[in-house]
């Protein structure tokens, strides 16, 4: 619940259900399966009318005898491959795409894709969308570096990038962990951006516009994720029998402070220039 897009994406549920008459029971499983199970069976067991789940992993219980057998369920933002189910995500792909081709159009073309966890579909999709971007700009060398799921862990693992001699000129972070990691890095090598790297974020926040430079990002529209959530959930809690529906929101580039154009270097001036 620290992170950002997560927070606010309850806060839009907590609206729209108040408005329909109804309340949120909130549990988090910090990223952990085993607590994710034992949540919703605590949920399952208070007789709620239905779930919306953001999985811990891309995989969820869909036996016959698991706990959210027969209850309204919509999965959010991760799991969305998983049949029976209705779900709800960004897309992603789309949305890195559009992320590195603006780095790109920047000049930039050593771009490292600061990624969390391996094997997640969401960030997959995201590690797809940036190496079709630099593929399409000619560009062989894609960089994807895995941090994890922590501030730190990325942090660290972008640190290294950035100690090479030919280091990246941008940095793109995919995920809220990532962009606070990859700022850390950053400033721990005494570095700036965007005059020494370019760095684009993923999933925005109001810190991100308090100090200077502001840092660009790429937006999840929380509203219209809440808003098909809710939709879906509704739909399901009305009629359990209908065919699960799959829905993609599109999101927006914020382009501010912290990415800019590529500075070449100078060529030195022959004699006959002089």
């Amino acid at each position: 619940m620290t992170n950002p897009f997560f927070s606010g994406l309850v806060r839009e549920l907590e609206l729209k259900a108040a408005k329909s008459g109804f309340q949120i029971l909130l549990m988090s499983s910090y990223e952990e399966a085993a607590e994710e199970r034992e949540r919703i069976r605590a949920l399952v067991s208070r007789q709620v009318d239905g779930l919306i789940i953001s999985p811990s992993r891309d995989s969820i219980e869909t036996s016959p005898h698991s706990a959210i057998s027969g209850i309204p369920t919509v999965l959010v933002d991760r799991a969305f491959a998983v049949e029976g189910f209705d779900t709800v995500s960004a897309d992603n792909e789309q949305a890195t795409l559009m992320g590195a081709r603006h780095l790109i159009e920047l000049g930039h073309k050593r771009i490292t894709f600061l990624a969390t966890a391996p094997g997640l579909a969401n960030m997959e999709e995201r590690v797809s969308g940036y190496r079709k971007a630099m593929q399409d700009a000619g560009v062989s060398d894609a960089n994807v570096v895995y941090g994890g799921l922590s501030i730190e862990s990325c942090r660290s693992a972008i640190e290294q990038e950035l100690r090479r001699a030919g280091r990246p000129t941008a940095v793109f972070a995919s995920a809220y962990v990532a962009t606070l990691g990859a700022a850390k890095a950053i400033r721990a090598l005494d570095l700036a951006f965007p005059q020494d790297v370019s760095l684009l974020g993923f999933d925005d926040s109001d810190w991100m516009t308090v100090l200077r430079p502001y840092v660009s990002t790429i937006e999840q529209p929380l509203d219209e994720l809440g808003h098909a959530c809710w939709e879906l959930l509704q739909r399901r809690m009305k009629k359990m029998d209908v065919p699960p529906v799959h829905r993609r929101i599109a999101c927006t580039l914020r382009a501010r402070e912290s990415t800019r154009r590529i500075r070449r270097k100078s060529r030195p001036r022959s004699r006959s220039e002089v």
